[in-house]
């Protein structure tokens, strides 16, 4: 194990050391206001699995190479006041189906083994990950976003894989997606409008956003109600959060914000069908006969929604996010209603080392408890991560190390037995941004 642990870390390194990607991606100018700009992202991983377990299979401990997340995009402005962005994904490419990544962000091959990890087991998967325009009608107070993108709610859910201190993203992200849009990553075309106001001199400000998606994965049979109004209100207190309005948002602001930001986050979607990407539902679902030839909940749910709040303080060095979201789904029947409970608490602290590199010692912990009908299982699963970041170039060139302890009880979207163990991981990553 220490022999592959280091062929992996000094593989990484010598990636980290020969590549050169530079500090800007290129752009393009047209002249009035008219803008265009290339970037790359990705993330190559090497994951260590040690003792996993599917159903009464014992796997070795193995390690697995993979891209775990590649985009490729362009982004730009029509004019001073409308901006849009494009990108594409190829995840998980060359991804093992035992690796034990707890991610279920593939929408086309939701059920890959234990874990129901992202597949790509054919590694040709090329799609769409954001489509949207942004028009300013005025630059602070209101906002107008269109296209394909994330619904604003929940800090996890709206802040990329590439900011997170964590290895993975935090179970906050994963079931928050399903349990909004029924798909991995947790994208809708819709409308937003939001809005920033900062006050320097008393040090305070708040962000806005209220949207309308159309969420087409939950109709079906008679049709229903498949529009989701989200809510998401930030208070920050200090230094504000973003100075300029965004959808993207920050974790780590490497010393640079002495602040702290609270978040109220609300979403509801009235009568829909039901999906069950999982054979988890309980015995409820199957006594009262409601079950498909598919397997999935042949009924209509009345309302489906999400209640939680978020945290993000930033202190000199230290970084601190905390995050709590009961997913709701409410039934014609009572007896198939369900609340779920999903959060996680972090923490890292910048060093500056000198040659002012960073290197970040940070902890995750993130649980999910599941209702005695929910569709996503009736269990526990709780996830606990310990590592070190070494920010090269902060976000744009990072190497990090880290052990995730994962367990679980009954069923989740992770274990779908009751002798299903997901497994710890030891994982070295390497992330580059051009």
């Amino acid at each position: 194990m220490k022999r592959v642990l280091a062929t992996a870390t000094v593989s990484l390194a010598m990636a980290t050391l020969m590549a050169k990607p530079s500090e800007a991606a290129p752009k393009f100018y047209f002249g009035e206001g008219k803008e265009l700009e290339i970037f790359f992202m990705n993330q190559l991983w090497g994951v260590y699995t040690m003792d996993r377990v599917e159903g009464t299979t014992k796997y070795d401990n193995r390690l697995d190479f993979l891209l775990r997340r590649s985009r490729v995009g362009f982004q730009g402005s029509i004019t001073e006041d409308l901006t849009w962005r494009v990108w594409f994904a190829y995840d998980n490419v060359g991804i093992n189906p035992h690796t034990a990544l707890y991610n279920i962000n593939d929408s086309k091959n939701p059920s890959n083994g234990l874990g129901l990890i992202g597949g790509n087991d054919k590694n040709q998967q090329f799609y769409l990950w954001d489509a949207f325009f942004t028009y300013s009608l005025h630059k602070n107070w209101a906002n107008i976003t269109v296209g394909y993108f994330r619904p604003q709610v929940g800090r996890e859910n709206i802040t990329t894989g590439f900011e997170v201190t964590s290895f993975e993203k935090a179970l906050t992200n994963f079931y928050t997606r399903r349990h909004l849009t029924g798909t991995g990553p947790g994208r809708e075309t819709g409308i937003n409008i939001g809005g920033l106001y900062n006050d320097e001199s008393k040090k305070w400000g708040i962000n806005y956003n209220f949207g309308v998606f159309n969420v087409d994965k939950f109709s079906g049979g008679t049709g229903g109600d498949n529009l989701l109004y989200t809510a998401r209100i930030a208070l920050s207190l200090g230094d504000p959060e973003m100075k300029k309005y965004t959808i993207g948002y920050k974790v780590n602001y490497f010393g640079k914000r002495n602040g702290i930001t609270f978040v109220f986050n609300y979403a509801y979607q009235g009568r829909g069908k039901d999906t069950n990407p999982y054979p988890l539902a309980s015995g409820n679902w199957v006594t009262l006969k409601k079950l498909d030839s598919s397997n999935k909940p042949n009924v209509q749910f009345k309302n489906n929604q999400l209640l939680g709040f978020d945290i993000l303080a930033n202190y000199k060095d230290l970084t601190f996010n905390f995050e709590y979201d009961e997913l709701k789904r409410t039934h014609d029947d009572s007896r198939l209603d369900y609340k779920d409970k999903v959060w996680h608490v972090r923490a890292g602290y910048n060093f500056t080392l000198p040659n002012k590199t960073i290197l970040e010692p940070a902890i995750t912990y993130s649980e999910w408890k599941g209702d005695t009908n929910s569709l996503n299982g009736d269990g526990k699963f709780k996830v606990t991560d310990v590592g070190l970041n070494w920010y090269i170039k902060q976000n744009k060139m990072k190497l990090n190390l880290h052990y995730v302890k994962q367990s679980g009880d009954k069923t989740s979207a992770y274990t779908t037995k009751g002798t299903d163990k997901a497994g710890d991981y030891i994982g070295v990553g390497l992330q580059l941004i051009f």
